[in-house]
């Protein structure tokens, strides 16, 4: 019974986890289609050489992308091992798929720099939103991972950036037209900002120190009201010179409001410290399976 019981569990889990690449696939699509391909501007990847073939040869960027993709794919698979699975080819695949289908919709602008604005934070809306979820689209992550497994001393990070910087100038030299390089660079820095940003926010909670003499009352509300571990330190306050209890606990940022309520009813007079926390594990707390 428990075997069956945990099937649409599992089952569920994937629907979802597909369900997200195939919207952040989508959003970054958007990115390409909207703002980028149609002003000429890349942001490197592998969506940027099928930018600048696109606009050489005329050749659908979708399907370019995946003739680039696939490949890299099963290079990656070959030559890295883990972590090009099943989801990163579907990434990869739905990524293409949309910018092809969505190549007809009407540009939103015509400037430039909105255009490297817009289109390098969708691409990196989309792009974080699927790694959240441990895929990729393939690309230049895979050269980048490559590079490193040659040159250890270069990180992944930098090889990523110098395979997108090859890209970017290559669309100006390739137009003649070096605007377009540093636009280009305003969207790649918005893409790795905001994917960044969805990566470390996935996982950031605040640590918050409580001291109170009604310590037991405040501990025992945050227990029951929001379900989060409470850790009672000793501790001595120097000024009063005597031994006092001090809580801690972890929580999601959004919680932080709730939890200084929590302390007022209890406390209005409590200390509170707020600590930033990059990443948490454990109960309570969700890892993402986003790869290194």
């Amino acid at each position: 019974m428990k075997l069956i019981s945990k099937r649409p569990k599992k089952l569920w889990e994937k629907v979802k986890i597909y369900g997200i690449i195939t919207a952040g696939a989508l959003i970054a699509a958007l990115g390409i289609n909207l703002f980028l391909a149609p002003l000429q501007i890349v942001a490197g990847g592998a969506s940027g050489v099928a930018i600048i073939i696109n606009k050489v040869a005329g050749f659908p960027i979708g399907l370019m992308m995946l003739l680039i993709n696939v490949p890299l794919f099963f290079i990656g698979l070959k030559l890295l091992g883990g972590g090009f699975g099943i989801r990163s080819l579907y990434g990869a695949v739905v990524y293409s798929v949309f910018t092809d289908l969505t190549s007809a919709i009407p540009v939103l602008t015509a400037q430039p720099i909105l255009g490297a604005l817009a289109g390098g934070s969708l691409l990196g809306l989309g792009m974080g939103t699927v790694f959240l979820t441990g895929a990729t689209t393939g690309g230049t992550d895979v050269i980048a991972r490559l590079g490193h497994k040659v040159i250890p001393a270069i990180n992944v990070g930098k090889w990523i950036f110098i395979v997108d910087f090859v890209i970017i100038a290559a669309n100006g030299i390739v137009f003649q037209n070096y605007e377009l390089c540093l636009y280009g660079l305003i969207a790649l820095f918005l893409n790795s900002y905001l994917v960044d940003f969805m990566i470390q926010g996935a996982n950031l909670a605040k640590m918050v120190y409580i001291i109170s003499p009604h310590y037991q009352q405040i501990a025992d509300a945050i227990l029951k009201k929001m379900n989060r571990g409470v850790t009672g330190i000793k501790a001595r306050g120097m000024y009063a010179d005597h031994d006092k209890m001090m809580l801690l606990c972890v929580v999601k940022n959004f919680e932080i409001q709730k939890l200084e309520q929590i302390v007022d009813a209890s406390d209005p007079n409590a200390f509170l410290i707020f600590t930033q926390v990059r990443q948490v594990a454990g109960e309570g707390f969700k890892i993402y399976p986003i790869h290194e």
